[in-house]
């Protein structure tokens, strides 16, 4: 009985482990990828914005 419950227990903590580390792997690949239409107006603000620093710095 003891040893059906340990090897249950390690399955759940196993599964439980995998799926929270491949939720943090997904998280950091796409927290560097803005999408969506937000991100565009971002985008085209900062390059608005290099634009300005470099006509005007002169």
């Amino acid at each position: 009985m003891q040893r059906v419950l340990f090897v249950l227990a390690m399955i759940t903590s196993m599964t439980i482990g995998a799926t929270a580390s491949a939720s943090q792997i997904a998280t950091r690949q796409t927290a560097g990828v803005r999408r969506g239409p937000v991100s565009k107006l971002i985008e085209l603000e900062r390059r608005k914005n290099e634009w300005l620093r470099q006509r005007f710095a002169r």
